[in-house]
């Protein structure tokens, strides 16, 4: 029996990320380790924090934008740490350069502001955190940006609302690659019930708050 290669799931870390917006994603992935594998990706340096400068979670990179392997998946992140980085030319070019060769594109909460900045979601549905929504709806005009949504799906795009929405989303996608009866193993190992309604988004009123 030929053994299906595994998918490579590169997530972009920086100074600043909100911790569960990379782990609980990575918490799948690793729990379907013989189908992904995950590898981290900083241009900043080998270990980044979630308050930066050297407090919250560290993390450690094992790749820099220069010498990441080829993806299938790219995942990003949001948190406080990204503001500064939508227009950073080495993230955009990054980006662009990895959105022409990987299969799909996750972002989670204000991660999405990573795609508006460099035109990804010029015409595309796009969701984001309910409480920065404005402010990241304003990075483009191009992009239609849903309010009411847990997560959203535009091609091979997916975006999901803040930090928890990650999760959710993630599960969704993973069903969509490997099945419910796969997947329905992994929320027993780690003890999740996930919202599977994408539309339902009991925090969008935050967004006009």
């Amino acid at each position: 029996m030929t053994t299906k290669p595994k998918l490579t799931v590169g997530v972009v870390l920086f100074n600043g990320f909100a911790t569960l917006d990379a782990a609980g994603p990575m918490q799948f992935f690793d729990q379907l380790h013989d189908e992904i594998e995950t590898i981290t990706i900083s241009h900043e340096s080998r270990i980044v924090y979630s308050v930066p400068p050297n407090g919250g979670c560290p993390m450690m990179a094992n790749y820099t934008f220069e010498n990441t392997p080829p993806l299938d998946i790219l995942l990003l992140p949001g948190g406080l740490g990204c503001r500064t980085l939508f227009h950073d030319p080495r993230y955009q070019e990054f980006i662009l350069a990895q959105s022409k060769r990987v299969k799909y594109i996750l972002t989670v909460c204000t991660g999405s502001g990573f795609l508006a900045a460099t035109g990804l979601l010029n015409g595309k549905r796009a969701t984001t955190n309910k409480k920065a929504f404005r402010e990241i709806e304003k990075l483009s005009s191009a992009v239609l940006w849903v309010q009411h949504a847990r997560w959203v799906v535009d091609g091979n795009i997916w975006t999901s609302s803040g930090v928890t929405a990650g999760m959710d989303m993630v599960y969704a996608f993973l069903t969509m690659l490997f099945g419910t009866e796969r997947l329905k193993i992994v929320l027993e190992i780690i003890e999740y019930t996930p919202s599977c309604d994408d539309t339902h988004d009991p925090f969008a009123y935050l967004a006009d708050a």
